[in-house]
């Protein structure tokens, strides 16, 4: 029961509401929310990390399918600068490169872009002059792979340090571009020949003031001994380098005077590299010396120099996979090397998971401060690591990820007894008891992706995940804290065809004793002995996402966007019959905009989002549904805590209210809405919301490659978790693997 002060706090909302002008024609808000990331760690590879030469303390990362961030120096974290992304424009947080003006330390680039196949749109160029607080986007004729093979290689993206108009811009299928206006058009170079580029770099020496640099490098894959290209006039005419190596490519460089080093590889990684080099060259004299640290199956990528010493370099190692991935520091100019990471000790409190079975690797990207040689950044595939005392015997790195989250959370759910669990890309997912905190442990056993997970909704604890490895699938009986895979005693686990576990491919029961799953490659199948075996359900369904009523343990509902028509079981899942039909159609591309969601404590409740044609609801267990308000895009759906004790669980949207895409809250099961994000928070390719059933207003966003974040209202004392009411009162932490009572007759709810 709540006390006197929390519903004067409901009362007050609703008055704010009321005044702020709520109705069903039109959104309020947006309501003043705080947003934050829940904190995993990383999760993501990091291609790039750049100092300014300028501004000590100014530093920016990039990321292959999460933005780009900048370092707070003083708050000791990273910001994320391209969180004003939505469905529209989400390919632009593939980032290929940034490029900064080393004579204007808020003036900053990115080339944008994830990939370059038949179905991908063109990139662009984001411009900004405010340390990327707010971007011009750029649109470009031609396609970028900020996610694809060879993001880990240098900067395509370069500014003149001579006459800041002049940028240019390698790309991986379309060549060399040129740009004189601060990014806003591009001319394509036609001089240049290689379609695919590793790294642009001007030499500054060769130009003046206010005048065009007239010495450029540009490196291309090859590994014909035509790698390294140079231009002595501005970029109007190219010639490889003479002498350079042959059977590997150029893919970073770092220029001290008039001494070139470069890092080589066979091949652009992050994977597939098996040897590779490292030289410097003069680019007076046209003299390549050999200076590697070492040899073997492995290639070499990042390398970074200290200015006020360039005797002072360090390179780094590239799929060198056992022992595994080194940097290496030279004091005098590549003559000797010294491990620096072998030896070193590794700091994972941050993000403790990082601990176990994840290991530096993909060390593509590496970085020098320029005005503290003894601080250094490397990037990996799930996060970056600094160091603060580079030289010291026994350098001390640590993980550096302060609010940098890249994992791709597929799905999310918010059960009654935590805060959140999640299903991802690459690293199982994660129970977070605390949102601030990264968990100790991913799920173990570790499967790697993950990609459905589900609770019983009226035996929370109870818990079933699928992921991308045989058996594909397993069960939790002490919410999420340890799972036990499908199959046993000659049972392999999985239905016949299973390839992959399927993408919100899992429905547990309400009593939490029958599975529906529609895993890649089968049919969509039952279970009621914990996974063990499976019997394919009747009815002729499709293959579909199955969801599952929260109450009533023999209702499962299947919605197929494409064809605009509900699927009804009301068996436990062995068979289906079509219910409501007619329902708007989403493309098959987007086939998951077409979803169904049930509603929490309401037996026969189904909410339905079919994309552009809106939001549907029935209350008939899918019979029938009927249009929901003036919703003209629902994309999303979720449920949080009820405003009122008895009301309506508070719902949660992705999509287009009133004509503005966002986040938006109803509290009155859809008549009106309130909108709860702005447009500089839109987080990219959402793949879900949802609220908490525990704590009235707060809502979570997972993202592709910007993991997950929450709001709560900003009169929120947050995180002041409200009792909840029944049946959610016990989590049935100790239920271990025990089955459940079996639920009540139809009419009686379990308690």
């Amino acid at each position: 029961m709540q006390d006197r002060s929390t519903t004067v706090k409901y009362l007050l909302i609703l008055l704010f509401a009321a005044t702020a002008g709520l109705s069903s024609n039109a959104p309020a808000g947006p309501a003043p929310y705080r947003w934050k990331s829940v904190i995993a760690g990383g999760g993501g590879f990091v291609p790039g990390i750049l100092y300014h030469p300028a501004a000590p303390g100014l530093a920016y990362a990039r990321t292959d399918m999460g933005g780009a961030y900048r370092w707070d120096n003083t708050a000791a974290r990273w910001v994320p600068l391209t969180d004003m992304m939505d469905r529209t424009n989400s390919d632009y947080m593939g980032i290929l490169s940034i490029g900064l003006d080393p004579n204007d330390t808020n003036r900053v680039y990115m080339e944008c872009g994830k990939y370059t196949q038949s179905w991908a749109g063109t990139g662009a160029v984001l411009s900004s002059t405010d340390r990327g607080k707010s971007w011009t986007i750029n649109p470009l004729t031609v396609k970028i792979g900020g996610n694809e093979d060879g993001r880990g290689a240098g900067e395509r993206l370069q500014v003149d340090p001579n006459l800041g108009s002049i940028l240019l811009m390698g790309t991986t299928v379309n060549g060399l571009w040129r740009s004189t206006d601060h990014g806003s058009s591009w001319t394509h170079v036609t001089t240049f020949t290689p379609t695919n580029v590793n790294f642009v770099l001007f030499d500054p020496r060769s130009g003046s003031s206010g005048n065009a640099t007239q010495r450029i490098f540009a490196a291309a894959v090859n590994t014909g001994g035509q790698s390294l290209f140079r231009s002595d006039d501005g970029g109007q005419t190219w010639t490889p380098a003479a002498g350079q190596p042959s059977g590997v490519m150029a893919i970073r460089a770092a220029l001290a005077d008039t001494i070139l080093f470069v890092t080589f590889s066979n091949n652009q990684g992050p994977n597939g590299a098996t040897s590779g080099s490292v030289w410097k060259y003069s680019t007076p004299s046209g003299i390549w010396k050999n200076i590697s640290p070492s040899s073997g199956s492995y290639g070499f990528s990042g390398i970074a120099l200290y200015p006020k010493n360039p005797n002072i370099l360090i390179v780094s190692t590239l799929d060198r996979w056992s022992p595994g991935d080194e940097v290496y520091q030279s004091t005098d100019a590549g003559a000797t090397w010294v491990p620096r990471l072998r030896n070193a000790s590794l700091d994972h409190s941050y993000a403790s998971y990082t601990a176990t079975g994840v290991n530096p690797h993909w060390l593509a990207a590496l970085a020098m401060d320029p005005f503290d040689s003894s601080k250094a950044m490397f990037g990996t595939g799930y996060g970056i690591w600094g160091c603060d005392n580079l030289s010291s015997p026994v350098p001390a790195w640590y993980f550096k990820d302060a609010n940098l989250e890249e994992t791709v959370p597929m799905q999310i759910i918010s059960p009654p007894f935590t805060n959140l669990l999640s299903a991802m890309g690459d690293y199982d997912g994660f129970r977070h008891d605390n949102l601030d905190v990264s968990p100790s442990n991913r799920y173990r056993p570790p499967k790697g992706t993950t990609l459905s997970i589900a609770f019983a909704g009226q035996v929370p604890s109870r818990i079933v995940k699928a992921y991308n490895s045989a058996p594909y699938g397993a069960i939790s009986a002490d919410g999420g804290s340890s799972w036990r895979d499908f199959g046993g005693r000659g049972s392999t686990g999985y239905p016949a065809g299973t390839t992959k576990g399927g993408s919100w491919a899992m429905a547990l029961s309400a009593d939490g004793n029958t599975i529906v799953w529609g895993p890649t490659g089968a049919s969509l199948s039952y279970s009621t002995d914990d996974g063990k075996t499976w019997t394919k359900c009747g009815g002729g369904v499709p293959l579909l996402s199955p969801v599952a009523d929260r109450v009533n343990p023999l209702k499962f509902y299947a919605y197929d966007g494409v064809n605009g028509r509900l699927w009804v079981s009301s068996d436990g899942g062995k068979s289906f019959a079509a219910g409501a039909a007619g329902l708007p159609a989403v493309p098959s591309w987007q086939s998951q905009d077409g979803n169904a969601t049930a509603v929490p404590g309401r037996e026969g409740h189904v909410w339905l989002c079919c994309g552009s044609g809106g939001l549907y609801r029935s209350t008939n267990s899918g019979a029938r549904a009927t249009k929901a308000g003036t919703v003209t895009g629902a994309y999303r759906l979720g449920f949080g805590r009820a405003l009122e004790p008895g009301g309506p669980p508070a719902l949660y949207l992705y999509g287009v209210v009133g004509g503005a895409l966002g986040f938006f809250r109803s509290d009155d099961a859809g008549g009106s809405w309130t909108r709860i994000n702005d447009d500089n928070r839109q987080y990219g390719w959402v793949h879900q919301i949802t609220g908490d059933p525990r704590v009235y207003g707060r809502c979570y966003v997972s993202a592709e490659g910007r993991g997950i974040s929450y709001g709560e209202p900003m009169d929120s004392t947050s995180m002041s978790e409200a009792p909840l009411p029944e049946p959610f009162q016990s989590a049935d932490d100790d239920l271990l693997l025990t089955r459940p009572p079996r639920f009540s007759p139809p009419g009686h709810r379990q308690r």
